[in-house]
């Protein structure tokens, strides 16, 4: 199972690593979107400088490269639902992340990761995660909302500290299913422990951006999550 493993997390990394921003701008404008906005090869930047249907779309591959591998290694290796199986499934999740802020095609430089950590959160804890989004939207609406961009720059902070949190307290307290593996609270704690890392390690690789939105400095480089 360790080897398994194994394969699944790097074909997960690989999977992540296949840039959509870069690729899709190259095909519309013949540019490169390193080189638009704020360089950031993200959906936002898209969105801002190539156009709306086409950050919509690169949202959409990006959050799907995430967890179409999580999907196949479901319903053909860790298909078990064992703590084991589970937590797999989540390092894949982390690595499809990963792999999309350091792209092996890219030179290690990629976007900052939300769009396909976003799909893992709403695939492991979904409940949890929109309550987090929309409260963490409210946040920034209420404390950032005259800041420029306070939407696609604040709000992903909030949810992606608030997720973990909220995830681990109704995990304490609470175990409703919903739908099929869909539930509030109840989770295995393999992935709770997942939620964590994943958060925790956002956060770290942002660190520069969030102590830049505290301190009101201007770090180009990270103007988005």
């Amino acid at each position: 199972m360790v080897l398994e493993t194994l394969i699944a997390v790097i074909i997960a990394y690989l999977f992540g690593a296949v840039n959509f921003a870069i690729i899709l701008t190259k095909l519309v404008t013949g540019e490169d979107i390193r080189t638009i906005g704020n360089k950031n090869p993200g959906a936002s930047n898209v969105a801002r400088y190539v156009g709306k249907f086409w950050g919509a779309l690169v949202l959409i591959l990006d959050s799907l490269k995430g967890v179409v591998p999580i999907l196949v290694a479901r319903l053909w290796v860790f298909y078990g639902g064992e703590p084991w199986d589970v937590g797999a499934l989540y390092l894949m999740g982390i690595a499809a992340v990963l792999g999309h802020i350091f792209p092996l095609y890219f030179k290690f430089k990629g976007g900052g990761g939300v769009s396909t950590m976003m799909a893992i959160f709403l695939w492991f804890v979904p409940l949890e995660f929109l309550f987090s989004f929309l409260f963490g939207a409210l946040l920034a609406r209420l404390f950032f909302g005259k800041r420029e961009l306070w939407l696609t720059q604040w709000s992903p902070i909030m949810f992606i500290t608030l997720t973990p949190i909220i995830a681990l307290i109704l995990n304490l307290n609470v175990a409703i299913p919903i739908w099929k593996n869909i539930s509030l609270g109840g989770h295995p704690w393999t992935v709770i422990a997942g939620t964590f890392a994943l958060s925790l390690m956002m956060l770290g690789l942002n660190i520069r951006l969030v102590v830049a939105k505290m301190t009101d400095k201007k770090w180009e480089k990270y103007e988005d999550v």
